[in-house]
């Protein structure tokens, strides 16, 4: 044991060693642009007095709005297209002598490309946009013209920023940087285009007219504001005293909250673990919002995500299950195998970037993980058994290496120049532990698959493996902005509450799985307010606007889409029923469906025999006892099979409700698809923004869900009659979220319409398709064919199917003609377009 203990230490002071006698990494470099000595000064010097008189500057600037080329190489996590995108293009001009030394300096390009904004800022000063930056200023090639005795070297210089509809443009003229100046005046000029000079600091324009301002300025600071041509300033701002946004998202969550606490059922509360849960998550939200107030505190907040959520959710996880983890020695080889495979990783950074010379990390490296076996061996020779020494072993020393390179990344971190998606990684694995006791909890067992698809989806919801494998973000940390959702930066911790936020969804529809496997749940009240919360959920959509089919579309905080699912959702499932009788397997379905399809034929026997005994009479082909016979005849079966309302194709056809709700959904999702080439395809910068932008594919087909899961309870006693209420309850939903379009002044009546086209074409496409499907589905089940209830030679059989074709050959109209007025639908820009969410 004394050996055993030694070797430990042994380990552990190599650790220590190569933690402490890492040295701290170097910061990144510095971009050129920063460095180097400025030509253009000490040529100036040289000049005769004369050649330095005949300089002249001229400087142009052109305020545009910023057009898709310009904006192609800005990522588009960065982009927030409800705000809008200013290009600033900048045209330097200076005229020299032909004789002039500063026209070899440029020729000679000293420094170029870094030194250009040197001699930029030296000949002309800076001017600063203010504004937060989309990309970094780019700079064109000094272009010389000479012509005569004059020479012209232009200077273009391009800015692009983002600023809120109603934001002012502030622009910044600096004196020069030249000390002797280059040249002792500036010509400027401004042509403002879409925007409005609002004030002026230190300038006498000399032109001044709506689309030019011309000046000329010495050595000395001055700026201008300019507003958008389309903003105009209220006399007085009225605060309102009520707001139907406000109103209307208070009492959605709190509708959200009532479903929430009912879908969770008096079984789940009255549990002292569930409570525990619910409190340790009440009090580590409000904690979550510490960086939306106070950024310097934001380390707690990643401290309760990261650390303290999920060893809670490992805690509720462990009470709950009746059993242990089945986790065995080979299991934490196989986790510290891929531990190490990572902290390989780190210690190659460690090596290439200084913190450590190889001779050290290998010798240091090496001694740990020796040490930690030898120690292993130590501790464990007297068990005996070769395999289980062989494997603490291993174990060791993969842990003493894991542990060495945690320590010096680590020390990285403490100096502030680490592997930035180093981070991210860390917090993703922690993270992890979240998804991983919530799928344990919801399948009563741990499981190795669960664990390895959890960890996969926390580095998904981190970002996209595009953005893990660029080789960049693993070299050094180069201060760069975080992608966005229109105005949230996607920081680590917005993506893990994000990533909660789809967990908690992904848990609700578990639970109707869960449930869905007993026929009861049709009834079931906790069902019900589970599926009435996942409807709200995909229907709550934040404020903005929308472009369906290339039509802008403003819309309010339309919290008033998911109230109307709920409406909705109640209506479709309160109707008046009759007492159905559920047959518990196929079997009891066949007969009951025989049996249905014998009543109908008895139905339409008599119907027939008054419409041809009426004529046979008259003609005296058949008499009155002949036809009394064969109508008492009628009569006696119909009353053998009972008078009451044919429900056989109501009820769930033997099937479990989450089995009928999964064939729903699929059947709506395809039916749905086609629409996702008017709508477009969803994008996202990682998982939870691409579902979220995603979510309109599966809104219809979640009604389908809701169709087949609780089908015997549709209002409607045949498949389309309960696709015809289906589609009522889906098209009132869909359409409350165009409320403001519809009432938008500016929007004409034939762009409405086609919004209108659009919307029902989807709803009865998807709504009218489930129902055949439906249809057909029950007789299959049953082992009868589809021609029995429905003839495709009727027109009248046909009509319902031939109604949602043509609306959908309309939408496919619409839309196309929709793309042609894009430009007068909205004026403006008070209104903006967002493509998320749909």
């Amino acid at each position: 044991m004394a050996i055993a203990f030694g070797l430990a230490l042994v380990s552990l002071g190599a650790i220590v060693w190569c933690t402490v006698a890492a040295r701290p990494v170097a910061e990144p470099a510095q971009p050129k642009g920063t460095a180097g000595p400025n030509p253009w000064v000490a040529a100036a010097t040289r000049a005769d007095p004369d050649v330095q008189w005949a300089r002249r500057a001229e400087t142009k600037v052109m305020i545009s709005r910023a057009g898709r080329a310009d904006l192609e190489p800005v990522p588009d996590g960065r982009l927030d297209p409800r705000q809008r995108h200013v290009k600033v293009t900048i045209e330097h001009r200076l005229h020299l002598a032909r004789r002039d030394t500063l026209i070899e300096a440029l020729r000679q390009g000293s420094g170029f490309p870094g030194t250009l904004q040197q001699v930029t800022d030296a000949a002309f000063g800076a001017i600063k946009v203010d504004g937060p930056g989309l990309a970094p200023t780019t700079r064109l090639a000094p272009v010389l013209t000479s012509t005569g005795d004059m020479t012209t070297a232009q200077f273009t210089v391009t800015v692009l920023r983002q600023l809120r509809p109603d934001q002012l443009l502030k622009l910044n003229f600096e004196e020069p940087k030249a000390f002797p100046l280059i040249v002792t005046g500036r010509t400027i000029s401004v042509l403002p285009g879409e925007w409005s000079v609002l004030r002026l600091e230190g300038i006498t324009p000399e032109r001044e007219e709506q689309e030019r301002l011309g000046f000329t300025v010495g050595a000395y600071p001055v700026s201008m504001t300019l507003a958008p041509d389309s903003f105009g300033f209220p006399d007085v701002v009225v605060e309102e005293d009520f707001s139907w946004a406000t109103a209307l998202g208070v009492l959605t969550a709190i509708a959200l909250l009532v479903f929430l606490v009912r879908a969770l059922g008096a079984g789940w509360w009255a549990r002292l673990a569930n409570r525990e849960l619910f409190v340790g998550l009440a009090l580590a939200a409000p904690a979550l919002l510490i960086p939306l107030f106070a950024e310097d505190w934001s380390a707690v907040a990643y401290v309760i995500l990261f650390i303290a959520v999920p060893l809670l959710a490992l805690r509720h996880a462990g009470r709950v299950l009746p059993t242990s983890p089945p986790w065995d020695t080979r299991d934490l080889l196989i986790v510290t195998g891929a531990g190490v495979l990572v902290g390989l990783g780190m210690l190659s950074w460690s090596w290439l970037h200084g913190q450590l010379s190889g001779q050290a990390l290998l010798l240091g490296g090496a001694v740990a993980a020796v040490a930690a076996a030898a120690a292993a061996v130590a501790f464990s020779v007297d068990l005996g058994v070769r395999p289980v020494v062989v494997r603490l072993a291993v174990l060791s020393a993969e842990a003493a290496l894991g542990l060495l390179a945690l320590a010096l990344w680590l020390r990285a971190l403490a100096g502030g120049v680490y592997p930035p998606d180093s981070t991210r990684l860390v917090l993703a694995l922690s993270w992890a532990l979240i998804p991983i006791a919530a799928m344990a909890v919801a399948t009563k067992q741990w499981k190795r698959s669960a664990v390895v698809g959890a960890v996969l989806i926390s580095l998904l919801v981190q970002g996209w493996p595009t953005e893990w494998l660029d080789a960049g973000s693993w070299s050094l940390a180069v201060p760069q902005d975080e992608p966005r959702i229109g105005s949230l930066e996607l920081t680590p911790i917005v993506r893990g509450v994000l990533g909660l936020l789809l967990l908690g969804f992904v848990m609700l529809v578990l639970r109707l799985r869960r449930l869905g496997g007993q026929l009861s749940a049709v009834d079931n009240p906790v069902a019900e307010s589970t599926m009435i919360c996942v409807l709200m959920v995909l229907y709550i959509t934040p404020s903005g606007s929308t472009t369906l089919a290339d039509i802008d579309v403003p819309l309010p905080l339309l919290a008033i889409t998911s109230l109307v699912a709920w409406g909705s959702a109640q209506w479709l499932l309160t109707g008046p029923r009759v007492a159905i009788p559920e047959p518990m397997d196929l079997e009891e379905h066949r007969a009951l469906v025989r049996a249905a399809l014998h009543k109908r034929l008895l139905l339409v026997s008599e119907q027939e025999l008054y419409r041809i005994g009426r004529a046979r009479i008259g003609a005296g082909e058949l008499t009155m006892s002949d036809f009394d016979q064969q109508r008492n005849t009628l009569e006696a079966a119909m009353n053998l099979h009972g008078r009451h309302p044919e429900t056989a194709f109501a009820t769930s056809s033997g099937c479990t409700p989450w089995y009928n709700g999964v064939h729903a959904f699929t059947v709506s999702l395809l039916l749905s698809l086609p629409f996702a080439l008017v709508y477009g395809w969803p994008e996202g910068v990682d998982l939870t923004s691409f579902i979220f932008d995603g979510r309109y594919l599966i809104t219809l087909p979640a009604f389908g869900f809701l169709f087949g899961y609780f089908y015997p309870r549709v209002r409607g006693t045949q498949p389309m009659t309960k696709a015809l209420h289906l589609t009522a309850a889906a098209l009132l939903t869909e359409l409350s979220g165009y409320l403001s379009t519809l009432a938008e002044p500016d929007i004409g009546a034939f762009d409405k319409a086609q919004v209108v086209a659009i919307v029902v074409g989807q709803v009865m496409m998807v709504c009218v398709g489930l129902g055949l499907f439906w249809e057909w589905r029950t007789m299959h089940l049953a082992g009868e064919p589809w021609a029995r209830v429905r003839n495709l030679r009727s027109i009248r059989s046909l009509a319902a199917p031939t109604l949602a074709l043509v609306l959908a050959a309309g939408t496919t109209a619409a839309s196309s003609a929709a793309g042609q007025t894009v430009d007068r639908i909205l004026k403006g820009d008070q209104i903006v377009t967002i493509q998320t969410p749909r």
